[in-house]
Order: C-alpha cells, then structure tokens, then sequence
C-alpha cells in the first residue's frame, strides 16, 4: 500500500483530466475546504465541495475528470486488487455485492487509520513492519464493507487463541522480538487469518500484537539499562528499535523518563 500527498497549493482553474488506474484509492482531504466542478454521469461538470475530513473511495478502473477552484490538499493510499482480495478471502462471509466508489462522506475510524498511516509512512516506517501491517489491514477492511455498502464487520470471534497455540505465537515473539516480524507471519504461526489472529489474539491477551511486541522490547531494553557499560544506541538496536530517536520516545511515553535518566535512578 502507497501513501502520498496530493497538493494545489493555489487557487486553479485547471482541469484534471479522466484517468484509469488499476489500483483503489482512498482519498482524505485536509486542511483546506476545496470547491470545483466533477463531470456527472452525462459527462456534465455539476459543482462540487469537500470539507477536511471528507473521504472519498474511488474503484480500479476510470477515475473521473475534475476542476478545482481552490486550494486543495489530500492524502491518497492506493491498495492493489490483490490487497483487497486477500481481505475478502479472509471474511467470514464473502461478500455478494460489487464494489463501488463512495463520495464525500465522514467516518472518524477511517479517518484515523489514514492519519497514523499516512505518519508512519512519512517518518520511514520507526513502529515497524508488525504495526503497519495491523493498520493497513484494518483499514483495508474498512474498505471492503464501505466500498460494498456492508457497513462495519460484525466481530463474530470473541475467544482467544488455544492456549496451545497462543504459547506458540508468544514463544516466537519471544524469540524474535527484535527482528521485523510481520502480520503474516504471526498468522501463520497460528494456522488462522490475518483477521482472525488479530481478533483472537486481543481476545486472548487483551492489546494487539504490536503492542505485546512493544512490551517485550521495553522489558528487554530496562534489563539492559540495568549493564551500564551498554551504550544507549547498542540499547534500541538490541531491542529492534529502528532508531535512537525511536527508542527514547517510545521508553519516555512508557515509563515517563528519558532511558538516561531511568538507568541514572537505577
């Protein structure tokens, strides 16, 4: 899945014109409220407005022309056929209805997975593979019920994972806590989807995989504060943080004290 910004950082008349793609987008716009004009199904320019926070998703295939008058900023995430068809294999039931572009229109959810990803992709990824997985794949479901008008996804699943198997996934976590462990291959570890896992492991441990991963690492980093000799840098890489930076942020917001600070208490 991509991420980019798409600006018009002064008022235009120009006409953007028709496209195809072969790839599904979604579409928030921000800061700005944009007006301009969108061909109708006659191919008529009608008026148009979107607001900040307006969503639109828009369908592989033609993408219509259109006219701004105003300033305009949006962020885009284009998600390939195969992405979306992964998803709906994994539904526990397949949907009948064909997918469809839907217009300007609100959803706080949606808005929020677009938001972090959209921030992680700009920082260069610092939470890790395992965290933008868990994002891209709930918001590529959020897809799926919108784009097909199916509303939200009933959580049919509220059991954990078998102990048999949860001792599995929490022992290769345990041993890979500092490697780039994806979604994928936790879920297989498991033997169940991506969007099963997901549900049974919260279910089953009460917080995300990505959250328990996080845990492992910071406990992992207070032992080797602990080794006072072990530079601080030596520290986040131990423990799979992508960075220095990374590290003390994430340790401050845990513990609510600079790792310098913490191993000086010690």
């Amino acid at each position: 899945m991509e991420w980019f910004r798409d600006r018009a950082p002064q008022p235009s008349s120009g006409e953007r014109p028709e496209k195809s793609s072969d790839h599904h987008f979604i579409t928030l716009w921000d800061l700005y409220s944009c007006h301009g004009e969108r061909p109708n199904p006659n191919g008529r320019f009608i008026p148009f407005s979107r607001r900040p926070g307006a969503i639109t998703l828009f369908t592989a295939g033609i993408i219509g022309a259109i006219r701004t008058f105003t300033k305009m900023e949006v962020m885009v995430g284009a998600m390939s056929p195969s992405l979306i068809k992964g998803i709906e294999q994994e539904l526990d039931r397949h949907p009948s209805e064909s997918l469809h572009d839907k217009l300007n229109f609100q959803d706080a959810g949606l808005h929020m997975l677009v938001s972090l990803l959209i921030t992680e992709s700009e920082a260069g990824g610092p939470h890790g593979r395992l965290y933008a997985d868990s994002l891209i794949h709930a918001l590529a479901t959020k897809f799926v019920h919108l784009g097909r008008a199916t509303g939200d996804p009933v959580k049919s699943i509220k059991s954990g994972l078998p102990g048999h198997i949860l001792r599995r996934v929490l022992e290769r976590m345990n041993c890979e806590f500092s490697t780039d462990l994806s979604l994928a291959t936790l879920a297989a570890e498991s033997g169940y989807s991506r969007a099963h896992f997901l549900r049974m492991f919260r279910a089953a441990k009460g917080q995300t995989p990505h959250q328990y991963l996080l845990g492992l690492r910071l406990e992992k980093a207070v032992r080797l504060l602990k080794e006072r000799s072990t530079p601080l840098i030596d520290v986040a890489v131990a423990c799979g943080f992508s960075s220095h930076t990374h590290f003390t942020k994430t340790f401050r917001s845990r513990f609510g004290a600079l790792p310098s600070h913490y191993r000086r208490g010690l």
